[in-house]
Order: structure tokens, then C-alpha cells, then sequence
């Protein structure tokens, strides 16, 4: 075998053995470096953390009277501090057993405190139950009695669901509205013919001096009331005769709607052959008020201008009572039998 040298193996240059030379010094640097920094870094820790000493002290008290170096002649002033201990033990439980006394008085006190509060909130309770039970009666306890008669408006009043200022209001009527009353409740309100409460203190059953006068229809001769209108009676079943014309009589008003035929179907053709319409149609006697008589009536009920033309006629219009029609004029809820100043316009 060949032996071959080191030098030539390994092709050992100058310039390599430089090389390694520097690497190896960086590398020494570099841990001298590390090994300088963690040791300042533990001198100053052990620099700021604070040197605890424990000193002890012990302090030795004798009593009056005793000599450390004669401890014979001590024996009697022993006697007395163990005397003065006993009293001193003593006072110390009379002290605890005034404390622990203090402790259930406390605690008496604040079981007094929350039962007397329990007892408050159940009195609040039952005054609040009492309350709404006495507000239910009072509400139950409110009668009407059935009284009709007309009545007038004598100032702007609120219309409301029931016989109290706690109900919703429906509407507002202006000063001099004419009000049909069908009954008065117990507690000062009366129901309107709508179903609907007024105060009784705002109304009153005669009529304003000044009486708006109505608007008539464009083309449509003024009414000409005489200077005492006279109120005719409401007997339906008497009167023949036809309506004077320009005088102001008391008719009965009820209301209507679209006639159900045999197929299903809704009719809305009148007897004169018009076509029925809400504000314009309705029915009457014809021997009192003639197909085609224009008449207006006070205080619309329907909402309108109040007048209207008799197109149609029926079984149980007779005498001065006259049948206004409405789109939904069979809703017995909404609309009820009512009394209406009317004066006939012409014929």
C-alpha cells in the first residue's frame, strides 16, 4: 500500500490554517463575551435583592418588688400577681360574655329589622291588592238606566268608549252638535245612541241660541225655516200625510245596507232603479216623503253634508221615519236607531 501524508491528504494551505486560526478566536471572544454578561447580570441581582437580619430582642419584666438576686424574697409578690391574674381572667370573661350578649342583641335587633321590613312589604302588598280590588268593584258597581230624550253640546266635548276619563276618546263634537241619549249611568256620564259616553254636566236638553246654519249643496235652495219651528211627533204609525216642505219635523233614523239575493250575490238597485250610494240614498214612506224629495238632516250621522234623496222604499219605513243606506249599514254594533231633526227641501 501507498502511504500518503498528511499534509498531502489533506491539502493543508496557508491560507486554511489562517482561516481556522480566526474562527477559533471569534469563537473565544464570543464566550468570554457571554461568560462577562451573565456574571454582571448576577451581580447586580444579587446587588438589589435586600440583606433580611432577624434581631431578636428578648425583654424580661419582673414584678414589684422582686430582686433577680435574691428570688426567695419574691414568693409572696408572686402570690399577689396570681391574684391580680385571676381577677384580670375574671374581668376578661365578663367582658366576653358582655360582648357575646351585645352580639345577640345585635343579632335580635337586625331579625326584628328584617321581619318588621317583610311585614311592611306584605302590608304594601295587600293595600295594593285591596286597591285594585276596590277599583273593580267601583267599575262593576256603575249602572245605567234607560232614558231618550235629545240633548245639545254646550261646549267642545271628548266622545269616549266608556262612562269615565279613563276610557279612549272616540271624537270631539263641536258646541251645539245635537246628541241622541238612550240611557244615563250612576256616576254623572250618559250613552249616546252610538254607544258611546259624554259627561252629563257638558250637555244640555236645550237647544243654543245660535244654531250654525247648514251648508247647502251647490244648486240646492236654502232651507227656509219658519221662526218657531214646530217639532212634529214621532209616531211612525199616524202620519199619512206628506212632510210640509221648509219646515223642521222629528223623524226616526235607521240604517241599511246592500240586499243578499238567493244566489249570493249583493244587490245594491233601490226601488226607483238607482243605484244605492252612502251621503245620497235613502229610503222612505213614499206617502210622506215622495220618490225623489230632497231632505237634510242636522248633525249627519253618517259623516256627510246631511242631505239626501229618498231613491228607495221598504217594509219598515212608515210616517216620518227615513232609512239612510251605508256600505256597511247592516252592522247592528255600529249603527243603531236614532231621532233626527229633518226639513224636507223639496219634493
Amino acid at each position: 500500500m501507498k502511504l500518503v501524508g498528511i499534509k498531502e491528504f489533506y491539502n493543508i494551505t496557508r491560507a486554511k490554517i489562517l482561516s481556522a486560526v480566526s474562527c477559533s478566536i471569534v469563537v473565544f471572544v464570543c464566550a468570554t463575551a457571554t461568560f462577562i454578561v451573565d456574571s454582571a447580570i448576577d451581580f447586580t441581582n444579587v446587588q438589589a435583592q435586600p440583606i433580611e437580619t432577624e434581631l431578636t430582642i428578648t425583654v424580661v419584666s419582673y414584678p414589684d418588688g422582686f430582686d433577680p438576686d435574691n428570688p426567695d424574697n419574691s414568693a409572696d409578690v408572686s402570690t399577689e400577681d396570681t391574684s391580680d391574674t385571676e381577677d384580670t381572667s375574671e374581668v376578661t370573661s365578663e367582658e366576653t360574655s358582655d360582648t357575646e350578649e351585645t352580639s345577640e342583641s345585635s343579632e335580635s335587633s337586625e331579625s326584628s329589622a328584617s321581619e318588621g321590613s317583610t311585614e311592611t312589604s306584605a302590608t304594601s302588598e295587600s293595600t295594593s291588592e285591596s286597591t285594585k280590588a276596590t277599583t273593580k268593584a267601583t267599575s262593576s258597581s256603575i249602572t245605567e238606566t234607560e232614558k231618550i230624550y235629545g240633548a245639545y253640546a254646550k261646549t267642545t266635548i271628548n266622545v269616549r268608549k266608556g262612562p269615565g276619563t279613563n276610557y279612549d276618546i272616540v271624537k270631539t263634537i263641536n258646541p251645539g252638535a245635537k246628541i241622541d241619549v238612550v240611557a244615563e249611568t250612576s256616576n254623572g256620564w250618559v250613552k249616546t245612541a252610538n254607544n258611546n259616553y259624554i259627561k252629563k254636566s257638558l250637555i244640555s236638553e236645550t237647544k243654543p241660541s245660535a244654531t250654525p246654519t247648514p251648508v247647502p249643496k251647490k244648486n240646492t235652495p236654502t232651507p227656509k225655516p219658519t221662526a218657531k219651528p214646530t217639532t212634529k211627533p214621532t209616531s211612525a204609525t199616524t202620519k199619512s200625510s206628506k212632510a210640509p216642505v221648509g219646515e223642521k219635523i222629528r223623524c226616526k233614523i235607521t240604517f241599511y245596507g246592500p240586499v243578499k239575493m238567493k244566489d249570493g250575490s249583493y244587490s245594491t238597485t233601490t226601488a226607483s232603479g238607482t243605484k244605492c250610494k252612502q251621503g245620497r240614498t235613502c229610503g222612505a214612506d213614499w206617502k210622506v216623503f215622495p220618490k225623489g224629495t230632497v231632505v237634510y238632516i242636522e248633525n249627519d250621522p253618517l259623516g256627510d253634508d246631511g242631505y239626501y234623496t229618498v231613491e228607495d222604499t221598504g217594509p219598515g219605513a212608515k210616517g216620518y221615519h227615513l232609512d239612510l243606506f251605508a256600505d256597511d249599514g247592516e252592522n247592528t254594533k255600529k249603527y243603531s236607531t236614532m231621532y233626527r231633526d229633518v226639513i224636507v227641501q223639496k219634493k
